[in-house]
């Protein structure tokens, strides 16, 4: 499948209107701008830019203040969960002409998901992240999309940067309308469900 030529290197794109070459290049140039403060949650990050093939293998650190009308939803079983507006919406290209990222979604709400005491980051806490990313082929029915890391400022803990799930978790949305929905979109789900899972253990 042809995904068109880059404008900048002349190459076929790894996806629509997405150089991996190129792209990782400007990635590249901009990791002396920022730093999560941690090694290894720096390194993970950047490596998911440099191999990315598409916008939505891409995580970036995501600066707290970039975050506003923050708020408590709920306690899940390993940090809490919350809802934020972030200023400025996912990176989706590279635009050529004003040498930027085009992003998309600005001002929208996305989910914060907090790990107890992350402040000193665990193989869990990368782990988790990890296993979120890996589903990110599946993430419309099963997993959803992870953005990037921020940290509060106050607890010091860790937290990752999700697509926001207006009907809450997939769990809570099944117990809501499991009723409603027909056999063959149950079966779908589970199907996904499935995919998604084994994408962890591939």
């Amino acid at each position: 499948m042809s995904y068109r030529i880059c404008k900048e290197c002349g190459k076929e794109n790894t996806e629509v209107d997405w150089c991996k070459e190129c792209n990782a290049k400007h990635f590249q140039q901009n990791f002396k701008n920022w730093t999560s403060g941690n090694n290894d949650i720096d390194k993970f990050i950047q490596d998911t830019q440099l191999s990315a093939t598409d916008y939505e293998k891409v995580l970036e650190w995501i600066p707290y203040n970039k975050l506003y009308d923050i708020e408590y939803i709920a306690k899940g079983g390993f940090g809490k969960v919350y809802r934020a507006k972030w200023i400025d919406g996912y990176i989706e290209s590279w635009d050529n002409i004003n040498k930027n990222w085009k992003r998309y979604d600005s001002n929208e709400f996305v989910a914060l998901k907090s790990l107890n005491n992350s402040e000193n980051v665990t193989s869990e806490f990368i782990n988790e992240i990890t296993m979120h990313f890996k589903t990110i082929k599946f993430y419309f029915i099963s997993v959803f999309r992870v953005y990037g890391i921020t940290q509060d400022p106050e607890t010091k803990n860790y937290m990752m940067v999700l697509q926001y799930a207006k009907n809450g978790s997939l769990r809570a949305y099944l117990d809501k309308n499991y009723h409603e929905l027909s056999w063959y979109t149950k079966l779908e789900y589970l199907w996904y469900i499935t995919l998604g899972l084994y994408s962890i253990h591939e």
